[in-house]
Formats: C-alpha cells, structure tokens, sequence
C-alpha cells in the first residue's frame, strides 16, 4: 500500500472513530492528525508507518478527546421536561425542546431524535392512548359511525395482545430515549488539549 493510502485509511479510521464528537472539535482533530503527519513524512526522518504507530489507534485518540462529565442543570431539565412538560399545557415540553436545541451535549441527530419520538412527551402518549379508546368504544357500541357503519356487535374489538403491543410502544419509547440522550450528554468533548506524540527520531 502506498504512502497516500495509508495515511487515507488512517484518517479515515480516524473520522469513523470520532463520529459522535461534534462537528467542529471533529474536524479540528482531523486537521491535527493530518497535519502532524504530512510535518513527519515532509521531514523524512522516520518511516510514515512508524509516525502512525507512534500516533496510535485511532480509536485511542478520539477516547482521549472526551471526558465524562456530569449532566448539567439544563439537560437534566431538557430530559424531565420533554417526557413530562406536555402536561403544563404543553408549554413545559416546548421549553425542554429549546433546551435541547440549545445544549452543546448533543449532535443534532440525538436532538432530532429527541424532537420527533412522540412529541409532547407522555402527555402526547396519553392524548393518543385516550383518543384511541375513545374511538374503539364509539365503534363497538355503534355510535358514532359514519356513513356505512353497520356493525353494532359487541366484542369486536381489538384483541388483548395488540391492546398490550401499542401500550409497550407508546410507553417504551420516551424512555428508551431519555436514556440515550442521558448517556449522550455525559460523554463530551474534553477542552483541554490532547498533545500529539512527536516521531520518534533516529
């Protein structure tokens, strides 16, 4: 393999590794690298293979650019906000939602994630829960019906394991990601500088 392509695939470990960093810190790391070996090859001293092993797996270098933190008062009140917010007229979980927009813990995918799963929160679970019942009631006792429902039989409604199949995916959700926006923000990028080893000289 020539030189380019192994600096190529180095970097490209390198970028895979870093994926959840954010953006900027991600880029500046990448710059970093790459600028410290093309220094090493320009200077010619050391084998490149060499100036990469002294670098490192990339997977260790973008584990030394983090640190895990404790959540700050903000994204504790983002999360508790959008799984519960809903219920202060829906004010609360548009406050959580500027929240978590706000936050530099999260990459906008977790922030999208946290948008879109069941908007309004439990209180939005529970409006849907409720119209659901609402509307299967209305239907097995045949009032209600629009224009061509004739049915009026009793006991047809839907059965007990589907009953229990949309309660676990009402329910699950919300608090699947909670716990992946919590994991998320403990872990972020360490601002102190990370030195990167000088090649070896022979």
């Amino acid at each position: 393999m020539r030189d380019d392509q192994l600096v190529a695939e180095y970097l490209r470990r390198l970028r895979r590794a870093a994926w959840t960093m954010p953006r900027a810190r991600r880029r500046e790391l990448l710059d970093e690298i790459a600028a410290h070996i093309a220094e090493a090859r320009a200077a010619g001293t050391v084998p490149l293979q060499r100036v990469l092993d002294d670098l490192g797996d990339p997977k260790d270098i973008a584990a030394t650019s983090r640190v895990r933190k404790r959540l700050g008062l903000r994204e504790v009140a983002a999360v508790i906000l959008l799984l519960l917010g809903g219920f202060i007229f829906a004010v609360g979980w548009i406050a959580g939602l500027i929240l978590l927009w706000a936050s530099p813990r999260w990459r906008w995918p977790d922030k999208l994630l946290g948008t879109l799963v069941w908007p309004f929160g439990y209180a939005g679970v529970l409006y849907g829960l409720l119209a659901g019942a609402f509307t299967s009631a209305a239907n097995d006792s045949g009032s209600f019906c629009g224009y061509g429902c004739t049915s009026t039989s009793q006991g047809g409604g839907m059965p007990t394991w589907l009953q229990v199949l949309i309660l676990v995916a009402a329910l699950v959700p919300p608090i699947a990601v909670a716990i992946w926006l919590v994991l998320r923000a403990r872990w972020v990028p360490d601002q102190t500088e990370q030195p990167i080893p000088e090649p070896a000289r022979t």
